[in-house]
């Protein structure tokens, strides 16, 4: 307990800090993979989110006008249209497959207004594996600000082509015109290679707990990151062990400074 209260008080020093430097932005964002919908209905699922109150969600494995036989309680409806109805939120959809009569990727929500958006496709070097995909959208903040939000649900099976992802984003994201935020499934612990990269550009803002499996937790895959470095404070993360998918969500906060 007394660990939590110092953490708490570091937490508000810093916010407190940030706002004495200059005007800052303070960001709530989550990333979840939510299964396809095969752990929990999609009113749990928007209900949950809500409970949180994020600004933005990145969510991975989202299907639209699919017919799943392991998951007949999900058929035929468009995932991001109901999440975004149970959340409150509005809803952006990036296929990146045509799947089961539908579409599976990847999904955005957001409290804010968008300026653009676009549906990325990440390199695909080995054919046999799935395309992957990367959604990313221009915000305007409550005060004006703009920045970057983005959703990626990385190669699982296959090093070469998550090296190739990962190599892309670096680039992709290298004179950006506003700061960033990433977040998603990057199905890669902090020691992979591919991690270790990213961290020489991103500040990770998450916890080093483990976000997979929700039966089982032995590994962190999931990721909220942020760039450039110095602009940005995480000033408080948790994992949140609630079993509404195979993946735990992953929650954080951000302070967006302009010294």
């Amino acid at each position: 307990m007394r660990l939590r209260h110092i953490f708490l008080i570091s937490a508000w020093m810093l916010a407190c800090v940030a706002s004495a430097q200059g005007h800052n932005d303070t960001i709530r964002v989550m990333t979840f993979n939510i299964h396809a919908g095969h752990d929990a209905s999609l009113q749990q699922l928007g209900q949950f989110i809500k409970r949180y109150q994020p600004d933005f969600v990145a969510l991975q494995e989202v299907d639209h006008n699919t017919r799943r036989p392991n998951c007949p309680h999900q058929n035929d409806l468009d995932f991001i249209t109901e999440l975004a109805y149970y959340s409150g939120m509005q809803g952006l959809f990036g296929p990146t497959i045509k799947f089961s009569g539908g579409y599976y990727g990847i999904g955005l929500l957001t409290r804010h207004q968008f300026v653009d958006v676009y549906n990325i496709k990440l390199p695909h070097p080995i054919g046999r594996m799935e395309q992957r995909g990367m959604l990313q959208g221009s915000f305007i903040l409550a005060d004006g600000d703009t920045i970057t939000f983005a959703c990626t649900h990385l190669e699982a099976f296959d090093s070469v082509s998550r090296t190739a992802q990962v190599q892309f984003i670096l680039e992709h994201y290298s004179n950006s015109t506003f700061p960033v935020i990433l977040a998603g499934d990057f199905n890669a612990s902090p020691d992979d290679p591919v991690i270790e990269r990213l961290m020489t550009q991103w500040l990770d803002c998450t916890t080093s707990d483990f976000t997979f499996s929700a039966n089982s937790p032995s590994e962190k895959i999931d990721y909220i990151l942020a760039q450039p470095k110095q602009s940005w404070h995480s000033i408080e993360s948790q994992v949140i062990p609630v079993k509404l998918s195979d993946h735990y969500p992953v929650i954080a906060t951000l302070v967006l400074t302009h010294d």
